[in-house]
């Protein structure tokens, strides 16, 4: 492998303020990922590896984040929720304060 492809697989993803709405990323590693402001309405995220990926201002409104790994409160809190997004099974949506928004 040439040595400019190995550092760019090891940069973290950053789609800040991109418009990802209703797109599957199911499975993907999004460790350290800069997802400030993105917008995922209804995106999938099924199994994703969100560890150290920063949230502030995504709108999560619908998003799937069935068996998601390594999410946190803390992050979540920093995100745009509603009813509609499916939080993983070890997040209690009653402690999640900042902005979570019904619609």
């Amino acid at each position: 492998m040439q040595k400019g492809k190995a550092n760019a697989a090891q940069r973290p993803l950053d789609i800040h303020g991109a418009f990802v709405r209703r797109t599957d990323l199911s499975g993907a590693s999004l460790r350290g990922a800069n997802l400030t402001g993105a917008d995922a309405t209804n995106a999938i995220f099924r199994d994703v590896d969100f560890e150290g990926a920063r949230l502030s201002g995504t709108v999560l409104r619908g998003a799937d984040l069935t068996g998601a790994k390594n999410l946190t409160i803390e992050q979540l809190s920093a995100a745009i929720i509603d009813d509609r997004t499916i939080l993983p099974g070890y997040i209690d949506r009653t402690k999640l304060r900042g902005t979570v928004l019904s619609e």
